[in-house]
């Protein structure tokens, strides 16, 4: 295996997409359904099949699947006025959702296999009592055999709860599983240059070094007809899969057995590589699953003590605090030029840290009367995502 603090170069990462024995595949809608939003059964019945493979090779598998919300359209179907009789998307959700995991079963059955059915919000996985949870769950049902399809629980989800697409959800609950490798299967080849739809020469981007950042810039945030991500959601998604030592392949989910030449190792699709530093433990988690509650904004001096010294956030480094937290409530810290720089557990609630900007020890002493903490925020729990 690569050592996760070394370079993985293209031939590496293709090696460990071969290698990996437990894998996350997530599928789009585009790529799962028909223009009207009907369920395309034979994009389907191959998808099955090859996830029967994956499974009968010994791995163990779980899928991230779309197509609730546009097959609810599908059978609905849309009247004269273009409306699918007043029902929003998760009413939609609700109605295509069953349809979706009885296409599932029934393909999978004929196939020798069982599925398992996982909804989640991001409650679910904010919180690590039930991060762990549906970790232990999830890994029953992978050892028993099991096919284990998760959908967010679009029904109950409000907005504070949601992942926002299934590109985060696939990326996060493959930090939960202890997944080796993330397949986003979409509905074109990969990651272009350009939008190959609006530019005929644009070209596809076969490997995506850790840093990502060309990529982020090649990626156009679109939204198609029935998905709620572009291919620059996907990059994200790679990016946060990458930081606890993921590596992600994007490739076309209707090509036939591309899955399974992914997997292969073979130069199909995009693959992003890992970070070279693997997150872990608690650290990954803040990363990868938690949402912030605010905001810390920190001077260049501050920034530079956490990315090079290891060093707690001190309040004198903070310039201006955003949104309201309590203590023990996770927040991001921004640096200079508004850059993303950690994510950590404050240890002050949102109205003492915001009186203490720029202050020492003493001086928060004197102004609020006492001494929260020494620190704002913890080396123990703080976590670099630069």
């Amino acid at each position: 295996m690569v050592n996760a603090e070394s370079h993985v170069d293209e031939a590496q990462a293709r090696l460990l997409l071969s290698q990996a024995q437990r894998v996350v595949v997530k599928v789009g809608s585009q790529a799962l359904c028909l223009p009207d939003g009907r369920l395309d059964g034979r994009t389907i019945a191959g998808l099955c099949q090859d996830l029967a493979t994956l499974l009968d090779q010994g791995r163990q598998v779980v899928l991230v699947s779309s197509g609730a919300v546009a097959s609810g359209r599908g059978e609905i179907g849309a009247g004269p006025d273009g409306s699918y009789r007043g029902l929003g998307k998760q009413a939609l959700a609700a109605i295509g959702q069953p349809l979706l995991m009885a296409r599932y079963r029934l393909e999978m059955k004929g196939l020798g296999r069982e599925v398992g059915q996982v909804l989640l919000t991001h409650g679910d996985l904010s919180d690590r009592s039930r991060f762990l949870h549906a970790r232990r769950v999830m890994g029953e049902l992978m050892a028993a055999g099991v096919l284990v399809i998760v959908n967010e629980n679009d029904t109950v989800a409000v907005d504070e709860l949601k992942f926002g697409d299934n590109d985060q959800l696939a990326a996060q609950v493959a930090h939960v599983i202890g997944a080796e490798a993330l397949v986003l299967l979409t509905e074109v080849d990969g990651l272009f240059t350009a939008n190959p739809s609006k530019d005929p020469g644009a070209q596809l981007i076969a490997y995506v070094g850790s840093k990502a950042g060309d990529a982020l810039a090649a990626a156009e945030d679109a939204t198609s007809a029935f998905g709620t991500g572009g291919m620059r959601s996907k990059v994200l998604a790679a990016r946060k899969a990458g930081a606890v030592g993921v590596v992600t392949a994007i490739a076309r989910g209707k090509s036939p057995e591309a899955l399974l030449a992914v997997l292969r190792g073979e130069s199909v699709g995009t693959v992003l590589a890992p970070a070279q530093r693997k997150l872990a433990g608690r650290r990954s988690w803040l990363v990868t699953s938690v949402r912030p509650r605010g905001t810390l904004h920190v001077d260049a001096g501050a920034a530079q003590a956490l990315l090079r010294g290891g060093r707690s956030l001190l309040p004198a480094g903070v310039l201006r605090v955003e949104g309201k937290f309590a203590v023990g409530d996770p927040v991001q810290i921004y640096g200079p030029e508004n850059h993303l720089i950690a994510r950590g557990l404050v240890r002050y609630g949102s109205e003492d840290a915001t009186l203490s900007c720029g202050l020492r020890s003493e001086q928060i002493a004197t102004a609020l009367g006492w001494l929260p903490a020494a620190e704002l925020v913890h080396r123990d729990d703080l976590a670099l995502v630069e």
